[in-house]
């Protein structure tokens, strides 16, 4: 009988306990993304730096408009492999339903001596386009690339109305 009014107890704790808080926003340049624990913020502004406490990279960015996501997004991609030492990139993957579209690419190269693994991702939303670059040793790439994707995921536009106009005189 203890047992059961200590287990209908825990349960009545349980539920009269507040929901844990949700993760904190952070803001780049009109838009923002949900950061959850383990990853530190080190640049908010024009764009959205992360670092996870494993060493993994995470860069979000608002870009401006492209006319086709597919072309510019193997562009960007070469570009980042450049400077990578024995660089592949995969194939491209490809998404696209009526709010959202995303091409992404994988990338595999040497950081000095160190393989690391990269995915470059351009995304279309409703109201803008965006890039991120997940970055991490290969040891540890695949721990974190489901939270890499989740924190790209999250990101919302913000709308930012005009500075108000002054009158001539």
């Amino acid at each position: 009988m203890v047992f059961i009014l200590a287990l209908i107890a825990g349960l009545l704790q349980d539920v009269s306990s507040p929901p844990p808080d949700p993760p904190p926003a952070v803001r780049g340049d009109r838009f923002e993304i949900v950061v959850p624990q383990g990853w530190k913020t080190l640049n908010t502004g024009g764009f959205v730096l992360l670092q996870h406490e494993s060493g993994a990279s995470l860069l979000v960015q608002r870009i401006t408009r492209t006319a086709n996501l597919t072309d510019y997004a193997r562009r960007q991609a070469e570009r980042i492999m450049a400077p990578l030492g024995f660089a592949k990139l995969s194939d491209s993957l490809h998404f696209k339903d009526t709010n959202e579209e995303w091409v992404q690419f994988e990338i595999v190269g040497n950081r000095i001596s160190d393989p690391h693994q990269l995915v470059y991702r351009v995304l279309r939303r409703n109201t803008g386009f965006f890039e991120s670059i997940y970055e991490a040793p290969q040891t540890h790439f695949a721990q974190l690339l489901t939270e890499a994707q989740g924190i790209v995921s999250s990101v919302q536009a913000i709308i930012e109305n005009p500075p108000p106009r002054r009158p001539r005189r």
